[in-house]
């Protein structure tokens, strides 16, 4: 059993010496065992270290989803040093910033960066950031000095010994998604990456072994909703399917949740819809994770029934607001339970999770009960906890709580206390068993002619709309109201709709004051790395209207 006492790779290699021959990745035309993998994270500490490449160095890595950003990441674990993951897919000037602010000793990199133009991009960097020694191709290619697939095979050094690594060091700088504007650094250590996967650990319990005479009315209740596929998957190793990004918190800790309990990882570089419904059905996948608007894609296509989905137990997603229409399809399409996870980076992931046992309504409704060793509370703006059913600003404290904000101490204090409470902005109610609902963000709040308004409710109820796919709802200051609620909205594809249309629905089920004041219809939203929308932007644009 792995524990938060254990580095990331102790627990790592603790888990592949019971399971050296059972399939760890799956990738492509790729299949690794845990032994294999093992010897490939050994190989690279000793090509690493040849490097000089120690304990405490940050290196970043501009990786698409696979085998090599795995390899890395516990490589760097077992030398001490710091991974700083970098979406692949930003443009210059944000990979630009990310070096900038992080300097790292070496980058890794894959994609444009490996072209003329990344190239001279990072040489730009390399001249104002002395740190940055070591280039490293992913991709290979002309002009290549320095290549992962090369220091991936370095013939093992018998002689050499990682250093002294301890579970509270610093092991990786994940960025926020930047939806309120310039991304910022947090700092997480073993520990910290390693809380989530112990409760998510706790919360599998249930059905990764088979029931005892503790949990067996619990595993009678879901196996009632979930039957045979519930007694196929439990007792066994799971398959886990990823369509996140790794440099994502979700996509990172579905990787550590996979790996840290022995299960088969199958990695989809870039998500494609068929090609992720072919997957589950050959791989037997029996945890799918994927963002809101990918599974929106997935059950909408028109031949899903011809899919063999039986093997899929949960549906998880996260990352961007789940529409309760939308989870509902997923339950009735896949035939699966729904998870709708919520984290943030500075949690280093999960902060709330549902359970096998939830109803329907609940899984799609709420985002579940605080994960085991989490506490979480609904405070007022004086941070005074309220009473069950209150809208105020979700705080939690527990072991995955960052570091702190890199090389900004103040703004960490100001968004956690001495106590160890993070306070994250969002706006949330708890129910009296601890069910947990999202209303929106603490920024995004609207007041209108003293009304208090949540976009995330408008959100919701726009996006049951049969012809409506999504939508982002944002408040822009007025000389009388306040301010007025702009709803921007992205049709179904072939689907035609007018502003009144949109008004007059909202008029059908809304009260009078979230009506919205405007409509705009947009083909996409300004995203951030995560895909999230960046309402600051929607809200300059707003502005330039007014």
């Amino acid at each position: 059993m792995i524990t938060t006492s254990m580095t990331m790779a102790e627990a790592f290699r603790h888990v592949a010496s019971d399971h050296t021959r059972r399939e760890a990745l799956v990738c492509g035309e790729v299949r690794a065992t845990y032994g294999q993998v093992v010897d490939r994270i050994t190989a690279l500490a000793c090509g690493l270290d040849g490097l000089g490449v120690g304990k405490g160095d940050k290196v970043a890595a501009a990786l698409s989803p696979g085998p090599e950003f795995v390899y890395l990441f516990f490589t760097l674990a077992e030398l001490g040093a710091v991974m700083i993951p970098i979406n692949p897919q930003l443009r210059p000037r944000q990979i630009d910033y990310l070096l900038r602010d992080s300097e790292p000793v070496a980058v890794v990199t894959s994609g444009w960066l490996e072209t003329d133009e990344g190239r001279r991009m990072i040489e730009d960097v390399q001249s104002e950031v002395p740190s940055l020694s070591h280039v490293i191709s992913a991709g290979g290619g002309t002009g290549v000095h320095l290549s992962l697939a090369d220091l991936l095979s370095t013939e093992p050094d018998p002689s050499f010994r990682p250093p002294d690594v301890f579970p509270d060091d610093l092991l990786a700088l994940l960025y926020t998604s930047g939806t309120t504007g310039v991304p910022k650094g947090t700092m997480h250590s073993h520990q910290s990456l390693m809380t989530p996967v112990i409760a998510s650990l706790k919360i599998r319990e249930l059905w990764r072994i088979r029931p005892s005479l503790a949990t067996m009315e619990r595993f009678a209740k879901a196996l009632a909703r979930y039957g045979e596929r519930l007694l196929r998957a439990a007792g066994r190793p799971q398959t886990l399917l990823s369509t996140t990004g790794f440099h994502t918190p979700p996509g990172l800790e579905v990787l550590l949740q996979a790996l840290l309990m022995g299960d088969k990882l199958v990695i989809m570089p870039r998500f494609h819809p068929q090609e992720a419904l072919e997957l589950i059905e050959r791989e037997r996948v029996t945890i799918l994770v994927a963002v809101p608007m990918a599974l929106s894609i997935m059950v909408g296509m028109k031949d899903l029934d011809r899919y063999d989905l039986s093997s899929l137990i949960i549906c998880g997603t996260g990352s961007a607001p789940c529409p309760p229409d939308l989870a509902r399809q997923i339950q009735k399409r896949f035939g699966c339970a729904m998870h709708i996870g919520f984290g943030t980076t500075e949690l280093a992931g999960g902060i709330a999770a549902p359970s096998l046992e939830d109803s329907d309504d609940l899984q799609a409704e709420t985002v579940g009960q605080a994960m085991p060793g989490m506490e979480i509370k609904i405070v007022d703006d004086e941070r005074r906890e309220l009473p069950p059913g209150q809208v105020g600003e979700l705080a939690c404290r527990g072991d995955s709580v960052m570091m702190g904000y890199w090389r900004a101490p103040d703004r960490t204090a100001e968004v956690v206390d001495e106590e160890g409470w993070y306070y994250t902005g969002d706006l949330a109610t708890i129910d009296e068993h601890g069910y947990l609902r999202i209303v929106g963000r603490k920024k995004d709040m609207i007041i209108r002619g003293g009304q208090n308004i949540y976009p995330a409710e408008i959100e919701t109820y726009l996006a049951a709309h049969d012809k409506v796919k999504e939508v982002a709802v944002v408040g822009v200051p007025a000389p009388i109201a306040g301010e007025r609620v702009w709803a921007f909205v992205i049709l179904e594809e072939g689907a035609e709709m007018t502003a009144r249309e949109v008004l007059d629905y909202c008029r059908a089920g809304l009260e009078v004051y979230k009506v919205p004041d405007r409509v705009r219809f947009v083909k996409d939203f300004p995203r951030a790395a995560s895909g999230k929308p960046q309402k600051f932007k929607l809200r300059e644009a707003a502005l330039r209207e007014e």
